[in-house]
């Protein structure tokens, strides 16, 4: 093809990625077009504007109770409200960070020139923002205006509170001094003017309290009246001004007084405070709003329309496009008939091929699974004699124990015998005294000899021993039908700190003489695995680190729980290993034990069951130094199935 065929189908294919970018560019810009109203924000904004309506009512409900009784405590309710509304406010002008429906990206299914790209950009209309600031001129007006009342009512619940304290104790003093003043009154008038002085006495106490708790005290022109009929009853004359039931009688109507303007003053502060148009105002930004909405509703069903239209465009367009496919794919048809009868030849091959492979793939996993178990029995018979002697040492002793009870219990059965033959003898009338006596000095004498409480100790102790060295035998038969088990599958649970324990006991024959083991456990979650393939690798590791510890040494085990998994490290002070062993201990065959004490799989083996459980394994060596293995295993193992490596 010649440069000029080349360049024309170039710039036609340009001219059809142009020609459908355009297309699924004016689709976009419709499609978010149709998507401006975004109603997860919308049933907030309005949820929103409730709220604080509620919060505002609250509010107001909170300092009527704080001012209008001297009953009523309120102010913690007032204070949580107020907090609770300021919250509400931020959530009103500035909202949530919610990303309206309408920004989600939409991926083009093409990759576009970066110019045509850009253009595009252009179309996808600007985010909302999630609150009311920022919608429109009208509503930012309506929401400054309600902010700025809602602020001058917290001025005003706050210097409220503060004047309303030094009020009520006024209030509550004058209530208190005009029953005091009631009292004194009554006990220095004349004994005639007593009954009359105390039922009105008594009428005005009760109108000035009522006075004081009610929120709205209707009774001014009563207390008036009490007064009126008080002094009257005194004969109160405006010229007497030495006796002192007459002061009495004044000061009791000026404290009378004081409660009436101290109660006035509280009510006319909370209805300054009620008077605030905050209601009106919010109300008016929800119109505001409302009408906001309903225009974007009606300008997104216009572009719903539009849409359908294009749609419908796009439709007939990819319809005729469709037909000429059609007609494309037919040839192509043709051409694939060929050369599907020219494959299927080679397909026969390739099946044949691949069942070869398969059958060589089966004889590999057979014949690693046979290594893997030589391996494992390989371990198993170079620990056999120390396992024996871990079995026998407790075992001896237990049978030594027991020979030693045996023959304890005879000579017990004997002072048991020689005890009941004196209480058979005491109990028969036929038996002499000589007879009785010389029975109970010989159990006497038995039971000197043998001194029951000293050999009943004696006893517990052995048994306690024979117990002790019987459970040592069990916690190692437990850990080799640990070791030596089953597992049908990967995802049986295991506490990884059991499993180190287990491969101590079995390793310790070989570990006691001359090597200290340091652990440093964590506290770990129970991990999915196979238990005895780990138990494998736990041997395998401690039995290396101690063949490489001649002269004696230490290993030191850590675990620790990470967020990825169990971190498991054994750091031992060996003869070390350079970085050529290194990069090769994980190799099969590799070993540098000597001929015929080695297969040179234990680390291969080691390095495959970490692998198969989606774990890893590091070396870190320095000769001369030492040697530290770190294992990562995760908590849970994939679903996937995975190759088996046989345990059994």
């Amino acid at each position: 093809m010649n440069k000029k065929g080349i360049a024309y189908k170039t710039l036609t294919a340009t001219l059809v990625l142009c020609l459908v970018g355009i297309a699924i560019g004016i689709l976009i810009f419709l499609v978010r077009k149709t998507q401006v109203v975004d109603n997860v924000q919308h049933l907030a904004r309005l949820n929103n504007i409730r709220t604080v309506d509620a919060l505002d009512v609250g509010m107001n409900r909170a300092v009527t109770q704080v001012g209008v009784s001297t009953e009523v405590n309120e102010t913690g309710l007032r204070a949580t409200t107020t907090a609770r509304l300021g919250k509400a406010l931020d959530a009103l002008e500035t909202g949530s960070a919610v990303t309206p429906t309408s920004a989600l990206p939409i991926e083009l299914p093409i990759e576009l020139p970066p110019q045509l790209a850009a253009w595009l950009a252009h179309f996808s209309p600007p985010s909302q923002p999630a609150g009311l600031r920022g919608l429109t001129p009208q509503i930012d007006h309506a929401l400054d205006q309600f902010l700025d009342t809602v602020e001058s009512k917290f001025e005003l619940a706050f210097d409220f509170e503060a004047q309303n304290v030094r009020t009520h104790q006024r209030l509550i003093a004058a209530m208190t001094a005009v029953a005091d003043l009631g009292t004194q009154i009554l006990a220095a008038a004349p004994a005639d003017q007593r009954t009359a002085l105390t039922s009105l006495l008594g009428s005005l106490n009760t109108e000035i309290t009522l006075h004081g708790v009610t929120q709205n005290p209707e009774n001014q022109s009563t207390i008036e009246s009490l007064l009126d009929q008080i002094d009257a009853v005194i004969g109160l004359d405006a010229e007497d001004t030495d006796s002192s039931l007459a002061a009495d009688a004044r000061l009791l109507r000026t404290r009378s007084h004081d409660v009436i303007s101290d109660k006035a003053e509280l009510v006319a502060r909370i209805t300054h405070f009620l008077s605030q148009p905050t209601a009106e105002q919010l109300q008016q930004l929800e119109q505001a709003y409302t009408r906001w909405h309903s225009e974007q509703t009606a300008i997104a069903n216009q572009y719903r329309l539009w849409l359908s239209l294009y749609a419908a465009l796009l439709l007939l367009g990819l319809g005729l496009v469709g037909l000429r496919l059609r007609r494309s794919y037919r040839d192509l048809d043709r051409a694939n008939a060929k050369l599907q009868q020219a494959n299927e030849t080679l397909e026969s091959q390739v099946i044949a091929r691949t069942r070869d492979l398969s059958r060589a793939l089966d004889e590999l996993k057979a014949s690693q699974a046979q290594l893997i178990q030589s391996e494992k029995m390989a371990s198993l018979g170079q620990m056999v004699a120390g396992v024996a002697h871990e079995i026998n040492t407790p075992l001896g002793y237990a049978r030594s124990n027991a020979e030693i009870v045996r023959t304890s219990l005879h000579e017990i059965r004997t002072l048991v015998d020689a005890q009941g033959l004196s209480l058979d003898l005491m109990t028969r009338d036929d038996a002499s005294d000589a007879a009785i006596a010389e029975a109970l000095a010989a159990a006497q004498t038995l039971s000197h000899e043998l001194e029951p409480a000293t050999l009943m100790d004696e006893l517990d102790n052995l048994l306690g021993d024979t117990d002790h060295g019987l459970q040592q035998i069990a916690e190692l038969v437990s850990s080799l039908k640990d070791f030596s088990r089953v597992d049908r599958s990967r995802h049986d649970l295991f506490d990884v700190n059991d499993g180190i324990d287990s491969a101590l006991k079995i390793a310790h024959n070989q570990l006691k003489h001359h090597v200290e083991i340091v652990k440093n456990y964590g506290q770990l979650p129970a991990i999915e695995c196979s238990p005895s393939q780990l138990n494998q690798v736990f041997l395998n590791l401690i039995n290396n680190a101690a063949q490489a510890m001649d002269d004696g040494g230490s290993i030191t085990i850590e675990t620790l729980a990470q967020t990825d998994g169990v971190h498991i490290r054994f750091t031992d002070t060996g003869c070390g290993m350079d970085q050529a062993t290194i990069q090769r201990i994980f190799e099969p065959f590799f070993t540098t034990k000597p001929v015929g004490k080695g297969t040179g799989l234990g680390m291969s083996i080691v390095f495959r069951i970490i692998e198969d459980h989606g774990g890893t394994i590091d070396v870190d060596s320095t000769p001369g130094q030492g040697t530290t293995f770190t294992i990562r295993l995760p908590l849970k193992q994939s679903s996937a199935p995975a190759s088996p490596t046989p345990t059994d």
